[in-house]
C-alpha cells in the first residue's frame, strides 16, 4: 500500500516541475515574462543554495545575478531531459565554483603579493536543534570540507535531494556521488565527534 505522507510532497514536486516546464515553455515562445516568473520562483533557493555553496561567507547576490543571466542565455537550450530545477542547480553550482575559484586565485596573488612586499622591505633571507555554538560549528566543518564535499552535503542534506539528482546536477555517476557522500561523512562526524550520537 502507497505511503499516504509520500504522496503528498510527491504531488507537489509534480505540479511544480509542470509549473516550471510551462513557463519555459511559454517564454520559447516569445512570452518575456514568464522568465521574470522563472526568477520570482526560484530566487530564493538559488540565493540559498548559493550561499551554502560558498560556506555562508558572502552575500550572494552577484552570484544569483550571474545564475539568472546565465538561465536566459541558455534557457533555450534547455531540453527538459531533467527538471528545471535540477539544471538550475547545475548552473548555480557551476557559477559557484567560478566563485571559488576566482576567490583562490586572488588570495593566492594577494599573498605572494604580501609576501614579496615583506621580503623586499626586510631584505634577502626571510621567508536549529542544534544551539547556535553547535550551529556555527557544523557551518564551521561544512565551510571546511574541500569543495567537491561541501557541495554533496550540501545539495544533499541541506538542499534535501536525492543522490540520483545530486548527481545529475554535478555531471558525476551515483556512485561517485555516493562516494564523496561518505567521505564528507566522515569527515564531518571527525570534526564534530562531540556533537555526533553513535
Amino acid at each position: 500500500m502507497p505511503d499516504p505522507s509520500r504522496a503528498v510532497p510527491e504531488a507537489i514536486g509534480r505540479r511544480e516541475e509542470e509549473a516550471d516546464a510551462l513557463l519555459v515553455r511559454q517564454f520559447a515562445q516569445g512570452d518575456a515574462a514568464a522568465f521574470d516568473r522563472l526568477v520570482g520562483r526560484h530566487q530564493g533557493s538559488v540565493a540559498r543554495l548559493a550561499h551554502r555553496l560558498l560556506g555562508w561567507s558572502e552575500d550572494p547576490a552577484d552570484v544569483v545575478q550571474e545564475v539568472f543571466v546565465a538561465v536566459l542565455t541558455k534557457l533555450g537550450e534547455f531540453r527538459g531531459e531533467c527538471r528545471f530545477s535540477t539544471w538550475l542547480t547545475a548552473i548555480t553550482v557551476n557559477k559557484c565554483r567560478h566563485v571559488r575559484r576566482q576567490r583562490f586565485l586572488r588570495l593566492a596573488f594577494l599573498r605572494r603579493a604580501k609576501s614579496e612586499a615583506v621580503a623586499a622591505a626586510a631584505g634577502p633571507g626571510v621567508s536549529e536543534e542544534l544551539g547556535p555554538e553547535a550551529l556555527d560549528r557544523v557551518r564551521r566543518a561544512i565551510r571546511a570540507l574541500p569543495a567537491r564535499h561541501r557541495e554533496v552535503v550540501v545539495l544533499r542534506y541541506l538542499e534535501e535531494m536525492p543522490v540520483a539528482e545530486v548527481s545529475r546536477a554535478l555531471g558525476i555517476s551515483t556512485h561517485a556521488a555516493d562516494m564523496r557522500l561518505h567521505r564528507a561523512r566522515g569527515r564531518l562526524r571527525e570534526a564534530l565527534s562531540d556533537l555526533v550520537e553513535e
